[in-house]
C-alpha cells in the first residue's frame, strides 16, 4: 500500500509487475490531479529509468506487437508521453514509441477496428480471474483514496 502515496511510484510498480491495464488506468487518473513541477520531475526520472537495464523486459515486450498486453502497454507509455512537456525525456520516449510504430508498419501489421474484432478483444479481457480484477480495483481505489487524502492535507496547509 505504500506505493499509493506516490503516483509515479505506483505507475512504476504497475510497469514492473507487468500490470499494463492498471498502468493505463492510473495514467487516466493522473489527468484528474494537479500536475506539479515535482510530479513532472518524477515522470522525467521514470523515463530515464525506462531506458535503463531495469526495464529491459518492458522494452522488449514492445516488440511483441501481437501480444494481448501490447495495446495497454503502448497506451500507458503514450499516456506518459502526453504528460511530459517538450524535453529530453519527451524526446527519448517519443523516439522509442516511434520505433515501435514503424516496426508495425515494416511488418505489415494493420490494426483494424471491426465489431467482430472488438468482441474478440472483450472476450479476451474476460479471461482475467475474478481475483485479479478485484485486486486491480482495490489498488486503484486505494490510490484514489490516498491521493484525495494528500490533496486535503495540502489544502489544509494552504489555509493555515
Amino acid at each position: 500500500h505504500c506505493w499509493c502515496h506516490n503516483s509515479v511510484a505506483t505507475f512504476s510498480f504497475c510497469l514492473l509487475a507487468q500490470a499494463y491495464d492498471e498502468a493505463f488506468a492510473l495514467i487516466k487518473k493522473f489527468s484528474e490531479r494537479d500536475v506539479t513541477v515535482g510530479f513532472l520531475m518524477q515522470v522525467d526520472k521514470l523515463v530515464q529509468l525506462l531506458e535503463s537495464p531495469v526495464f529491459i523486459h518492458l522494452r522488449l515486450q514492445l516488440l511483441d506487437v501481437d501480444a494481448k498486453y501490447h495495446t495497454p502497454l503502448l497506451k500507458s507509455l503514450y499516456g506518459l508521453l502526453m504528460l511530459l512537456p517538450q524535453s529530453d525525456a519527451f524526446q527519448a520516449l517519443n523516439d522509442r514509441l516511434t520505433t515501435v510504430c514503424s516496426l508495425k508498419e515494416h511488418m505489415g501489421i494493420i490494426e483494424e477496428s471491426s465489431p467482430l474484432l472488438e468482441a474478440e478483444v472483450k472476450d479476451d479481457s474476460m479471461d482475467h480471474t475474478q481475483g485479479t480484477m478485484l485486486e486491480s480495483n482495490k489498488l486503484l481505489k486505494r490510490f484514489e483514496n490516498i491521493s484525495e487524502m494528500h490533496k486535503c492535507a495540502r489544502e489544509n496547509d494552504e489555509y493555515k
